[in-house]
């Protein structure tokens, strides 16, 4: 079972990518000392802003974007000035981790502008940055470059013993929605109607940072990436029957603060990752099994009673979260 361990392991030192294909060893340089990140950013700020006012953007029938060099600024218009599809961004921290420990976020001081523009924001439902989604992407370098594309849509999942996205992609995923419907085709394809889809602009703290990838993403490079969502599981990480996004009890919009540091027995594994939540000794879904249930049901997220078995006073210690309950 994922992170059954984590108790007795002090867990995983996280180097992930964004490219899903393998590359030889030598491709992959890592800078050492890394530069200082506020000084990196101030650069990179004035870097993705010069890209902005350099470049145009068309989007074809399909919804696919391609972005170029202006060569005749009568016609073409730059991203930045650009008004069918509005250029926006949102403040985010680096939640990439040293460890999927309580405290265990990499060392960043930096509030990051994550620029992005929404082509289309979808129809169906929101992920949260630790829930498992189905996407197709294409990223490039600054230059244009394209260094990868999917075939198929694959799935990344955060925090995942297998496959993460670096922090700058991740955290775009909840202003996008699911596709409406998602339709089987006789010939064996799929067709998805009304699905999130949007450019990304990375800056390079929370992308490779002093890693470099290829010859095509140098140390502090900043990328671009265009996404579109075709699909979502809801994760519950440590199968605890309550999903990972419903174990966020401080919501403050600091993912480590609301998510990785929300350990209610104070062992040093964030709850969501807890198979013992309060530290009583009794597992957190035996303690949200409904009695005298045939099949076994359990007690949905909001109807989870106290040790005294009250169920609507929203202020309530929910007994999987308390340690004297047994």
């Amino acid at each position: 079972m994922l992170f059954k361990s984590l108790k007795n392991v002090v867990l995983i030192t996280v180097f992930s990518t964004v490219i899903f294909s393998c590359k030889k060893d030598d491709d992959n340089v890592t800078i050492t000392p890394p530069r200082d990140r506020t000084v990196q950013y101030g650069e990179d700020e004035i870097t993705i802003n010069n890209y902005f006012e350099e470049n145009y953007m068309t989007v074809d029938a399909d919804m696919n974007v391609t972005i170029a060099e202006i060569t005749d600024p009568l016609t073409q218009v730059s991203i930045k000035d650009q008004t069918d599809y509005p250029l926006q961004f949102i403040t985010v921290k680096n939640d990439s981790r040293q460890t999927y420990l309580k405290g265990g976020r990499v060392e960043d001081p930096v509030d990051y502008k994550l620029y992005y523009i929404i082509l289309n924001e979808g129809g169906g439902q929101r992920p949260t940055t630790v829930d498992s989604s189905f996407v197709d992407y294409r990223g490039w370098n600054f230059d244009n470059v394209e260094f990868e594309r999917t075939v198929t849509p694959v799935w990344t999942t955060f925090p995942s013993e297998r496959l993460e996205f670096r922090s700058g992609l991740r955290q775009i995923f909840p202003l996008l929605k699911t596709p409406e419907t998602v339709t089987p085709n006789d010939d064996g394809t799929i067709s998805y109607t009304n699905y999130g889809n949007c450019v990304v602009f990375i800056p390079s703290g929370l992308a490779y940072y002093n890693l470099s990838s290829g010859a095509n993403i140098p140390a502090y490079s900043n990328l671009a990436f265009q996404i579109k969502l075709k699909g979502l599981r809801y994760n519950d990480h440590d199968r605890d029957k309550i999903l990972s996004k419903d174990e966020i009890y401080d919501p403050t919009g600091d993912t480590d603060i609301g998510l990785f540091n929300q350990d209610s027995d104070g062992d040093g594994i964030p709850d969501f990752l807890d198979t013992d939540d309060d530290g009583d000794g009794v597992l957190t879904r035996n303690e949200l099994k409904i009695p005298g249930t045939t099949p076994q049901q359990y007690y949905p997220f909001n109807d989870i009673p106290s040790c005294s078995g009250d169920q609507v006073d929203p202020n309530r210690l929910k007994k999987h979260l308390d340690s004297g309950c047994h």
